[in-house]
């Protein structure tokens, strides 16, 4: 009978895991989700479910027992509120000034930053410092440079014999005042964030464009760019959502003025809630708001699938 070799049976695969040792890896990392969880629930999922609540009705619920409800009666005036809708078109126009500025500059420095410059290191110790500052030790600081009488800026125009800027004062001036503030603030951070994505790309890519005959500006077009492309992503929506909640320099170099010109949408939230005290209304605001940034950030999130740069 002739002999028939039988076919390997292979390497032994892994055995399996004991299932106590499972469950309290399980157990583990329950644990350790378990105060995380706890944090997102309490400070950000329970807040929008009360303001939420209290959207759906009138006056000061919170504060007044009995106030009537109203359901959607809040949002739907909210279509007839010129004041209201004139804040958000602010807020789009400063929004859209501050965000492009501060990615633009971000980027710009880090460039700058990332070679082999004398006093890197200070250089950038110095452009972060300001976004480790309060924004209202900030403004208080440009109510000084932005003063038509003692402020810097005017001073300096003077000296160079140029007419005085109302800076504060003109409603196109005012709200071009807080675009620089805000720019001028956040443009460290950005900076830092481009440094961190500038580092994980790999000099090979430069140095075969470099090869393939490709200069500075079609290295920074088809090479850089798009291999930055998560990173700027992330800056512009981080940017973004920091623009739409920007409170405190209207509050303090403006109050909302001249006119309205400055009258930003959480500025107007914060009149309507504790100047005028109707918090379901301003409530009802303030999810619109969410709405909008939610699906602004979502419409910056296409734009990079639908160019197939992210």
């Amino acid at each position: 009978m002739p002999h028939v070799e039988r076919p390997s049976a292979g390497p032994p695969g892994p055995l399996p895991r004991p299932r106590p040792l499972a469950r309290r890896e399980a157990r583990a990392a329950l644990g350790f989700l378990a105060v995380p969880l706890a944090y997102v629930a309490l400070f950000h999922v329970l807040p929008v479910g009360i303001n939420v609540w209290v959207s759906l009705h009138a006056g000061l619920p919170l504060i007044t027992p009995g106030q009537p409800y109203v359901g959607l009666e809040n949002f739907r005036r909210l279509v007839h509120d010129d004041v209201f809708l004139a804040s958000l078109g602010t807020s789009g126009l400063f929004a859209a000034g501050a965000t492009g500025g501060s990615v633009v500059s971000g980027l710009l420095l880090a460039l700058a930053l990332d070679r082999n410059v004398r006093f890197r290191a200070f250089l950038r110790a110095v452009i972060v410092f300001p976004y480790m500052t309060s924004m209202a030790i900030v403004a208080l600081i440009f109510l000084v440079i932005f003063n038509p009488e003692i402020g810097v800026l005017n001073y300096l125009l003077y000296r160079a014999g140029l007419p005085a800027v109302p800076w504060l004062t003109s409603p196109g001036m005012a709200l071009a005042s807080l675009v620089l503030v805000s720019v001028w603030w956040e443009t460290g951070f950005n900076m830092v964030v481009f440094l961190a994505g500038l580092t994980g790309i790999p000099d090979e890519y430069f140095e075969a464009a470099r090869i393939d005959g490709a200069g500075a500006l079609a290295r920074f077009r088809h090479v850089l760019l798009p291999l930055l492309a998560p990173t700027t992503f992330f800056v512009a929506v981080f940017s973004l959502i920091h623009s739409f909640q920007a409170f405190t320099q209207p509050f303090v170099l403006t109050q909302g003025g001249p006119g309205n010109a400055t009258n930003l949408v959480v500025y107007h939230i914060y009149q309507v809630a504790f100047t005028h005290l109707n918090l379901g209304y301003a409530s009802a605001m303030a999810l619109v708001v969410f709405a909008i940034v939610l699906v602004a950030s979502g419409g910056l999130f296409w734009v990079w699938r639908g160019a197939g740069e992210y």
